[in-house]
C-alpha cells in the first residue's frame, strides 16, 4: 500500500505541475484574445479594457492562482465567443467523449486480445502471419488518413454508415472504429508477445504433465500472467484515445471534447481551451495512475 500511496502522491504533484504549465503555454502562445470576443472594429482602448475586464492585465501567476481558486469552487467561467458557461458545455461534450472513448477503449480490448492469444496459439502457421500483418498495418497507417478512407468507403461510396455527426448508434461506429484501429494491433502484438513468453515457462509444462487441459492452461493460467503488460497499456491507451481524439472528433464532426477543444484554439477562447486542456491531461495522468496501480495489484512481488 505504500508504493500506491506514493503514486497517488507524485500524481496530485505532476497535476498541480502540468496546470501551472498549460495554463502558462496558453497565455504565452500570442493571439489577440479580444477577437474571440470584439469586433474587428474595436479600438484599442476597448480591446485593452476587455483584456482588463477578464484579468490578463495581472501577473500570470496571479492569474493561475484566481483561476484555480474559481476552478476548485465550482466557477469555470464562461465562453468568450459563446458567453455560455463552461460547466454547461462540460456536461455534453465529456458525455460525448466519453461514448466515443469507452467505444474505442471497448473494440480495442475485445478484438486486440482474443487475435493476440489465436495468433500465439497458431504461432508460425498462415494465421499468425495475416494477424501479424493487420497488426502491422494498423499501426502504420495514420489516424487521419484512416478515416478519410473510411468516410470514402463507407459514407460516401457505399452508403452504410453516416459521414459524422452525431445521430444514433450508426454515427460512433465509423470514429470508434477509426480511434481503436492503432490500439488493437498495438495490443494483438503485445498479447502475442506476452502469451509467447509465458507459454515457453516451467510452470506450462507442469501444468501439462499434472494432467491439465490445453483450454484451461491456455485460458486460465497462461492469460492471467500474460495481464500485466496488458494493464500497463491500458493506461497508455487513454492518453493515446485523447490525443487521437482531437483528430478524429474534428473529421467526423463529433461534438466531443476533440472537437471543442480544436474550435476554441482557432479561435483564442481562452477559458475554454484553459478547462478541457486541463481536463485532458487530468484524464491522461489518472489514466497512468490506475494503470500503475492496477499493475501493482496484479504483481505479487511489487506488492511486497
Amino acid at each position: 500500500m505504500k508504493i500506491i500511496f506514493s503514486r497517488i502522491v507524485s500524481t496530485l504533484l505532476l497535476l498541480l505541475a502540468s496546470s501551472l504549465a498549460v495554463f502558462a503555454a496558453i497565455r504565452f502562445s500570442g493571439g489577440d484574445v479580444t477577437a474571440a470576443r470584439m469586433p474587428a472594429s474595436a479600438s484599442a482602448a476597448d480591446r485593452e479594457l476587455f483584456r482588463k475586464q477578464i484579468g490578463l492585465d495581472q501577473p500570470i501567476l496571479k492569474q493561475y492562482i484566481t483561476y484555480m481558486g474559481n476552478f476548485v469552487t465550482g466557477d469555470l467561467g464562461n465562453s468568450l465567443t459563446s458567453n455560455a458557461r463552461i460547466s454547461s458545455l462540460a456536461v455534453e461534450k465529456i458525455r460525448n467523449s466519453l461514448i466515443l472513448g469507452g467505444s474505442s477503449l471497448l473494440i480495442v480490448f475485445l478484438v486486440g486480445v482474443p487475435l493476440g492469444m489465436i495468433a500465439a496459439l497458431r504461432r508460425n502457421t498462415w494465421v499468425d502471419t495475416g494477424i501479424t500483418s493487420f497488426s502491422v498495418a494498423g499501426m502504420a497507417v495514420p489516424n487521419f488518413w484512416l478515416a478519410l478512407i473510411a468516410i470514402h468507403l463507407f459514407a460516401s461510396t457505399l452508403h452504410w454508415l453516416p459521414s459524422g455527426g452525431q445521430g444514433g448508434f450508426k454515427s460512433v461506429i465509423l470514429p470508434a472504429l477509426v480511434l481503436s484501429a492503432e490500439g488493437i494491433a498495438l495490443t494483438v502484438r503485445i498479447t502475442r508477445s506476452a502469451m509467447l513468453e509465458n507459454i515457453g515457462q516451467d510452470f506450462v509444462r507442469t501444468l501439462r504433465a499434472s494432467g491439465f487441459s490445453e483450454r484451461r492452461i491456455y485460458f486460465k493460467h497462461v492469460l492471467r500472467s500474460s495481464l500485466l503488460p496488458i494493464i500497463s497499456l491500458a493506461g497508455l491507451r487513454v492518453g493515446q484515445v485523447v490525443g487521437y481524439a482531437l483528430v478524429v472528433e474534428t473529421i467526423f464532426g463529433w461534438p466531443g471534447v476533440g472537437q471543442i477543444l480544436v474550435n476554441a484554439v482557432l479561435r483564442r477562447d481562452y477559458p475554454v481551451i484553459q478547462f478541457f486542456s486541463l481536463l485532458l491531461v487530468v484524464v491522461v495522468t489518472l489514466g497512468n495512475l490506475l494503470a500503475s496501480i492496477g499493475y501493482t495489484l496484479a504483481n505479487p512481488r511489487l506488492r511486497k
